[in-house]
């Protein structure tokens, strides 16, 4: 039962520090093609932890061994939640579909600006609008030169006309 208990608290360890690893890395998706060297890498590190203590304390071989996959599985894990934190600080967006076409609403957040694209076929896309993005409460305003759009509460309002009420499906990362 004690190998458990020490496994268990390796894997908290390592669990607290690639978390604050990742989280100072900050990592975007350009660089998640990183994943194939960091996973690796505390897997290793873990197994050359395993033959140092080899040498000085058997008995806890065993433990870094296990450890290895774990911290490895964690690794993967936390780097993608990186990934998925980067982006929703930089950005949200919505879509919805008329007729044959799928529209996305794309919310740059540090910019606060829009960005509307359409799609009739997966894997094409067009962008066709770009402006301003002002949120007042729990509604967004987002405006152009020549037209002005209103999300709120999930719902797209003056898309075609001013009485339309579309609604938005959230795009969760």
């Amino acid at each position: 039962m004690k190998i458990w208990i020490r496994i268990i608290l390796l894997t908290i360890i390592d669990f607290a520090i690639i978390w604050l690893w990742v989280k100072q890395m900050n990592p975007d998706p350009s660089v998640s093609i990183g994943i194939l060297i960091l996973v690796p890498f505390v897997v290793i590190l873990n197994l050359i932890i395993a033959l140092i203590l080899y040498f000085m304390k058997r008995e806890f071989v065993a433990h870094f061994i296990v450890n290895s996959i774990i911290s490895g599985i964690i690794m993967f894990y936390l780097f993608d939640k990186g990934i998925d934190r980067y982006q929703n600080n930089r950005l949200e967006s919505w879509n919805f579909k008329l007729k044959d076409e799928t529209y996305t609403i794309t919310h740059w957040k540090l910019e606060n600006t829009f960005s509307m694209s359409e799609s009739n076929s997966p894997g094409s896309s067009a962008y066709f609008l770009e402006g301003k993005f002002i949120r007042k409460g729990d509604e967004y305003y987002l405006t152009t030169d020549s037209t002005e759009f209103i999300i709120k509460k999930g719902y797209l309002y003056k898309f075609r006309n001013k009485s339309d009420s579309i609604k938005l499906t959230k795009i969760e990362r």
